[in-house]
């Protein structure tokens, strides 16, 4: 009995069904051995007709393609052959892909080795407790805003295995800041979970709206539920229950919340928009660390003055408008940071501004300044994000309406490429047979009657002229085969021989360009003669082209009567239009300016590039 085996792994439960009807109601086969049955001229038909009318209907579409394709090869291989069983696809087993080395050096070691160090670093103040920055829940939900929701575990995990490896620093009430930091790490997850939700389809920290949910999320609910939590895991202790212990602590998580989850997320913005890197350069940076220098140096200083010295918490203050303003808000909120650091630790040294009473009062100071200042800026920085947001969105839009012109523009050219053959190939051939068949005619009429016949001809041969030029019009093959001197050369004789216009063309330094930038210059020609010869009412036009330094330079010249600049800017013509989105192909630009000789001139500057070899005619 020849029977097809099946694989067990079909899509869905009734395809094994089906399989297993198939099965029980096949019918049976001839009882000689099995060698003989697959032998069998008629076994293998039969059962291959009744697989592919019974069976394969009731399988899925997958392994209905492959099981008929088989049974195909089986009805069509010849008699005596051993027939091989249905090779059904087995179902591929789940391996765990393994780790990204790039997922593994932009998530994985930073989140792990900052909050190694986070807490870490708090252990090295005098004070333990009176620390200016707590890094491992802010880097915690600065990288959740930013980095794809699957890999949400990863950075959990990463920073779970950070405050691990942190014991082997701190041995001291190692399980307790454990407990803790976990439950920090699961309130960030649950903040940056809900900021992300209610934003909608912007960026994170973009709207007023998702500013103000962060204000009240990370910089007011979660330092106190953090402080709450770390009170209750570190209970052990003496001081943890404290109201002080538990404010500083508080007051010390909402300032770090402030300084680094913006500066995380707005930094990771701009490496993955370029379009926002638009200050980004090295002077400018080199004229931040100057300015920033500059304020150390005030601050650092011992003014004997009392009237100077609280004037310096304005000092930041010019520096983080301009870096708003040359950076955006990537660049102010790492500015706020490195500032607000400098002037807490400097006054948990009793210097600086915030430097004249106890430690714990100067750092509530600095706090507070902190705090204040971060507001205001991060809602400053708002609005200038939106803004440039605007501008990238705009200049995007743009360019895809550029890649849709040129597409446009493309098919346009195919278009009239195939008109052009269809006229030359197929209307002109019917017009000249038409001709021959009337020369024939002429030839069997009276002789009375062939001026008519030959006025006929002579305008069957108009009419065929006219469609040849109109041929070469819409497809200059003479530009293909020649080049743009040529077939410029022989646009300015068509153009001379039409009508009133004289154009005159000249190629200086003729510039080694490929086939599309010479049809799209060619087609810049055109349209600019054809706007002359239509509006300017001008009789003469000079069309130009050269080489200037690494540029190429197209410059058509008219008599007539110019353009005016407000009718320009209120509604270009489609010509403008479409010799504008030419330029921009070309990667150049057009400008339209006054001739000398007292017209419009219009003006068409690209890059050179290096073009392709042409080929020949025959090619």
């Amino acid at each position: 009995m020849w029977i097809a085996r099946v694989d067990s792994t079909c899509s869905h439960r009734r395809d094994c069904g089906a399989v297993a009807a198939w099965r029980q109601a096949a019918p049976p086969a001839p009882s000689h051995d099995r060698s003989q049955s697959l032998a069998h001229p008629k076994v293998v038909p039969r059962y291959g007709a009744w697989i592919a009318s019974v069976a394969i209907p009731r399988i899925s579409p997958r392994c209905r393609v492959q099981a008929g394709s088989q049974v195909n090869q089986v009805e069509a291989s010849p008699p005596g052959t051993v027939r091989s069983r249905l090779p059904f696809p087995r179902r591929k087993r789940f391996t765990s892909s393994p780790l990204d080395v790039r997922v593994l050096i932009t998530t994985v070691l930073p989140l792990l080795v900052g909050c190694m160090l986070g807490h870490w670093l708090p252990t090295l103040a005098d004070t333990p407790r009176l620390h200016v920055l707590w890094v491992p829940g802010p880097l915690l939900l600065g990288w959740l805003l930013f980095t794809p929701r699957n890999q949400w575990r990863r950075c959990l995990l990463a920073a779970c295995a950070g405050t691990v490896l942190s014991l082997l620093l701190v041995p001291l009430s190692a399980l307790p800041r454990l407990l803790a930091s976990l439950g920090e790490f699961t309130m960030a997850a649950v903040v940056a979970w809900l900021l992300l939700r209610w934003r909608g389809e912007r960026a994170a920290l973009e709207d007023y709206r998702d500013l103000t949910l962060f204000l009240l999320l990370a910089c007011v609910l979660l330092p106190l539920c953090g402080a709450w939590w770390y009170a209750l895991a570190l209970g052990g202790r003496g001081d943890a229950l404290e109201p002080a212990a538990m404010r500083e602590f508080a007051l010390t998580s909402s300032v770090s919340y402030l300084l680094l989850v913006p500066a995380l997320v707005n930094l990771a913005r701009i490496l993955e928009a370029p379009e926002r890197r638009h200050g980004w350069h090295w002077r400018n940076a080199g004229l931040a660390l100057v300015l920033m220098a500059v304020l150390v140096v005030l601050w650092t200083v011992d003014w004997q003055n009392g009237v100077v010295t609280p004037l310096l918490t304005l000092a930041p203050i010019p520096l983080l408008v301009w870096t708003l303003i040359v950076f955006g808000i990537a660049g102010a909120s790492m500015t706020l940071l490195a500032v607000a650091v400098l002037g807490m630790q400097l006054g948990l040294e009793s210097m600086g501004p915030f430097g004249f009473w106890t430690p714990e009062r100067n750092l509530l100071t600095g706090q507070a300044w902190t705090l204040c200042t971060g507001f205001a800026l991060l809602f400053l920085g708002a609005l200038s994000e939106q803004k440039l947001s605007n501008r990238i969105k705009l200049q995007r839009a743009y360019a895809r309406l550029g890649e849709v012109t040129g597409r446009m523009l493309v098919v346009q050219e195919e278009e009239r490429t195939r008109i052009a053959r269809d006229l030359h190939d197929d209307v002109n051939q019917s017009l000249a047979a038409i001709s021959i068949r009337l020369s024939t005619l002429r030839n069997h009429i009276p002789p009375a009657e062939r001026p008519s016949v030959v006025e006929l001809q002579d305008q069957l041969l108009s009419v065929s002229n006219d469609i040849r030029a109109i041929s070469h019009e819409l497809h200059p093959s003479i530009l293909r085969f020649t080049g743009l001197a040529s077939a410029l050369d022989a646009f300015c004789i068509k153009r001379n021989a039409r009508g009133r216009l004289r154009v005159r063309c000249s190629i200086e330094d003729a510039p080694h360009l490929d086939d599309e930038q010479e049809l799209s210059l060619f087609r810049i020609v055109q349209e600019a003669v054809n706007n002359v010869d239509k509006h300017a009412q001008a009789s003469v036009a000079d069309v130009l082209v050269c080489v200037r330094g690494q540029n190429v330079v197209l410059r058509v010249d008219d008599d007539g009567v110019g353009i005016l600049d407000s009718r320009l800017r209120r509604t270009p013509g489609l010509g403008l239009i479409s010799m504008e989105e030419r330029a921009r192909l070309l990667a150049g630009t057009l400008h339209v300016g006054t001739s000398p000789l007292g017209g419009a001139r219009i003006e068409v500057r690209f890059p050179l590039r290096d073009a392709a070899p042409r080929g020949t005619p025959g090619q």
